[in-house]
């Protein structure tokens, strides 16, 4: 089983290791983070679907393509900044009410309006329809509310400017090292010296002792991102600016750095203990519908949903502290 996912997680990460290279070196129209859109959209999608099946095996209700509707729309209309910064001459006006996040609360009332209408059309008695729709809304505000922050990570407009680029490009990898790094503490931890059951009956294999392990290893992960891969990223920036001042024969002397040390840990305390809040969430998913993996696509890891688990739950404290910018440096 582990060579199975060592090997599937290696797939994995190379596909997405090109696609963020391109992202970042080549975006697509100018505008990063734009050739990511339709992979974030996909990721969603699958996610609904696998949780949509997971309720129906459990017994509950639910109209499952309309709930796919609603998790799109959530999606596409989170896109609508990035999209205008690639086909609007000035982008998307910094002034506007909504901002750039507004548009994922617009979205999920759309999409709770949506699940509501078409109750209504098909309403002929009583019973059922409130559960259907309180289905349909735990679904579009898991995979489509929390994984919409994807978008907004990667599309981040902070820092100097010339940078927001690259500090998008930090935040939304910054969120997939740190909880990678701290499930596979809490893994190899708990399989070497894991004695003490953290939650016995919702999950009998995690431990106290890997949870421990899971928190150094995705504060260590942090330290390490941010004092030596962050600045690897920045300067590639730098060196492209260099080059254009250079050939324009104007020198900027504007240098982004990254935060202290103590807020890049403090960072991976709090994406760690989210990503393990995420990971138990669907694992009481799993135990009330009785079903072991999201899906078995993916061989060694389950579905999108068993992969994105501990990352859904990171996205919103990942967003807090980048846009508190206690990570980027003065």
């Amino acid at each position: 089983m582990l060579h199975k996912r060592l090997a599937a997680s290696a797939v994995i990460l190379t596909f997405l290791g090109i696609l963020l290279h391109f992202d970042f070196h080549h975006p697509l129209m100018g505008v990063g983070g734009l050739l990511l859109l339709p992979l974030l959209l996909l990721i969603a999608l699958l996610a609904t679907a696998e949780l949509g099946e997971m309720l129906i095996k459990g017994g509950l209700d639910l109209r499952l393509k309309h709930v796919l509707f609603g998790v799109a729309l959530v999606h596409v209309l989170t896109f609508i900044p990035a999209l205008m910064d690639a086909f609007s001459v000035s982008g998307y006006p910094e002034d506007c009410s909504v901002g750039r996040v507004g548009w994922i609360g617009v979205g999920s009332v759309l999409a709770m309006c949506w699940l509501f209408l078409i109750e209504m059309r098909h309403f002929k008695e009583p019973g059922g329809s409130v559960q259907r729709l309180a289905n349909g809304m735990l679904i579009v505000g898991y995979t489509g509310t929390a994984m919409s922050f994807l978008t907004i990570l990667r599309t981040l407009q902070i820092g100097d400017a010339g940078y927001e680029s690259a500090w998008g490009m930090c935040a939304i990898i910054s969120v997939i090292v740190i909880t990678k790094c701290g499930d596979s503490g809490a893994y190899f931890t708990g399989k070497s010296i894991g004695k003490h059951k953290m939650s016995p009956i919702l999950s009998p294999k995690k431990t106290i002792e890997g949870a421990m392990g899971a928190f150094v290893c995705g504060m260590a992960a942090a330290v390490v991102f941010g004092k030596w891969l962050v600045p690897s990223i920045l300067s590639m920036v730098e060196t492209s600016e260099t080059i254009g001042s250079v050939e324009s024969g104007v020198v900027s002397d504007i240098t982004a750095h990254s935060g202290a040390v103590w807020a890049w840990a403090m960072y991976g305390l709090v994406i760690t203990a989210a990503g393990m809040v995420g990971d138990l969430a669907e694992s009481l998913i799993k135990r009330d519908t009785q079903v072991k993996d999201s899906s078995t696509w993916v061989p060694g890891l389950g579905g999108v949903l068993d992969i994105m688990d501990s990352i859904t739950f990171s996205l919103v404290p990942a967003y807090l502290f980048w846009v508190s910018n206690w990570l980027i440096g003065s």
